[in-house]
């Protein structure tokens, strides 16, 4: 085939076109309006639209809440990562175990990673709510509260709450990736591992860990850039509040879009949010080859 291409090269640039245009009309010219939109104050309730050069970024740069946003989106998806990670490995270890009814148990978790956004956003609103939660009443059963604790009241508590959601909701796409390249690691070396009287923690540290650390991080990766653009749970449980402390950047362009009307500076706002996104990726990526390398 490629000897085919090689002697008409047309044939390949015909074959690139439709692909070409496709990402041309989805991502590049979405991406190039955006950034001309941010450069004005485009506003549906502004009767004229006018060039204002990078007012938008300067007053979002200035701007102490936009930090604190970023702050915050950098602070739940974090945690809601390492959740998700540690509790989906660890369920795809007992998985890998091949005791009896793990594939009714594996069927089941996967069942959470096909519910919508707004079912999880219900079902937690419901778990955590602060008058008849079952959380608060568990707690105050066991004695850990004396009190009903306002969840979506406090800073603190509606971190906790989105954290555990966003967590809650990652899990079993972890798990099933960690199962799968679980699964991949050729048994001749778990075998030899055992010949040689590794312990299960040991096979486990330095064994399939190492093995597995290029998935891990480009899981953690995907899920980072995944909840960058949720907006549903943070929306319908808290609105972003109290006082900011639960409005990640997603929801930040939303409201300034939809809710403010303000298109030019929440343009501003995506494009920088595309902007750390590249360089977090870049940074995360040159330490993951440097540590791989070695």
């Amino acid at each position: 085939m490629w000897l085919v291409f090689k002697r008409k090269p047309s044939s390949l640039i015909i074959l690139f076109i439709p692909g070409l245009i496709v990402t041309s009309i989805f991502m590049i010219y979405p991406l190039i309006n955006g950034f001309v939109i941010s450069l004005t104050n485009e506003s549906p309730i502004r009767p004229l639209t006018r060039f204002i050069g990078l007012d938008n970024y300067i007053y979002l740069i200035t701007n102490p809440n936009f930090w604190e946003i970023l702050l915050n989106n950098f602070i739940i998806i974090g945690f809601s990562i390492l959740l998700s990670i540690f509790f989906g490995f660890s369920i795809s270890l007992l998985l890998n175990q091949k005791l009896r009814g793990t594939y009714f148990f594996r069927v089941s978790i996967f069942q959470i990673w096909v519910v919508p956004w707004i079912s999880v956003a219900i079902l937690i609103g419901w778990i955590f709510n602060s008058d008849y939660g079952v959380i608060n009443y568990l707690f105050m059963e066991f004695g850990i509260f004396n009190d009903k604790a306002n969840w979506f009241g406090d800073s603190i508590l509606a971190k906790i709450v989105i954290i555990i959601g966003f967590a809650w909701r990652m899990i079993p796409f972890m798990m099933v990736v960690s199962l799968a390249a679980i699964q991949s690691i050729p048994n001749e070396i778990i075998e030899a591992s055992k010949i040689d009287g590794a312990s299960y923690f040991q096979r486990l540290f330095y064994i399939i860990l190492p093995l597995l650390r290029n998935i891990i991080f480009i899981l953690c990766l995907l899920q980072l850039v995944k909840l960058f653009q949720e907006i549903t749970l943070p929306w319908v449980l808290t609105g972003g509040g109290p006082i900011n402390s639960t409005t990640t950047l997603s929801l930040y362009v939303y409201k300034l879009a939809f809710i403010n009307w303000d298109f030019g500076l929440a343009s501003a706002a995506g494009w920088l949010w595309l902007v750390f996104l590249l360089i977090f990726s870049f940074f995360y990526f040159h330490f993951f080859n440097r540590n791989y390398n070695e």
